[in-house]
């Protein structure tokens, strides 16, 4: 099995693991109050499948549908950390032990950020072809910027990528009238989110780097004695 086939494995594999867990949850308790995680975790795919629709296009020619697709990305993206702060519902239903309510919610949000960042690595690769790796960064750091503006526009004006995709102007309007009453607040909220987004991000990346390099640090040939 590929590196590709095998991560997009992982991932199906985490999300069913996820599904299961809230399952087993509604069956032994009959408390279907977290149904709404299944939804959000398919948001999160979203971004991937656009991402990698730019990067398979990208290999073979830059044109339209790379630009689009990397829009649509974009747009999507926020989808995948928004999980992160449906830990605000743990205290909400008690019908289960807390602990286990705990372990489901980090599996779907650990499963959607990791979707998020499989994307974010599938954009970074088309941006450095094209502008090189400076920018690739630069552009890295703008996203996740921007999902964590998403985020908080999601969770507490209520818009979805939906709304901003079929009504930009309205969406806008009332995001730039949040930004002004809530300006130092929000200002702090999402360079939190942003900055850990980044180092959950570099982290990753930095374990992927050392994957290839023990890879070809085994496929050299054994020095001879």
């Amino acid at each position: 099995m590929g590196g590709r086939s095998l991560a997009v494995f992982a991932l199906a594999a985490a999300s069913a693991l996820c599904v299961a867990m809230l399952e087993f949850r509604i069956r032994a308790t009959g408390d279907s109050f977290y149904r709404f995680l299944v939804w959000n975790l398919m948001l999160a795919w979203i971004p991937l499948g656009f991402a990698a629709i730019a990067h398979a296009r990208a290999r073979t020619r830059a044109d339209a549908i790379v630009v689009g697709a990397g829009f649509l990305w974009l747009l999507f993206f926020p989808n995948a950390p928004y999980l992160l702060t449906d830990f605000i519902h743990l205290d909400d239903n008690t019908v289960a032990p807390v602990w286990y309510d705990a372990l489901m919610l980090s599996a779907f949000a650990w499963t959607a950020l990791l979707l998020g960042f499989a994307s974010l690595y599938l954009m970074q690769i088309v941006v450095r072809r094209a502008l090189g790796a400076a920018a690739a960064w630069i552009c890295v750091v703008g996203a996740l910027g921007l999902a964590s503006v998403g985020v908080y526009v999601g969770r507490y004006i209520g818009f979805n990528s939906w709304d901003a995709l079929l009504h930009p102007r309205g969406v806008a309007r009332v995001v730039r009238a949040q930004l002004e009453a809530e300006s130092p607040r929000m200002a702090a909220a999402l360079l939190a989110l942003t900055c850990f987004l980044f180092v959950g991000y570099a982290v990753v990346y930095a374990f992927a780097g050392l994957r290839l390099d023990l890879e070809r640090e085994e496929s050299q040939p054994a020095p001879r004695t």
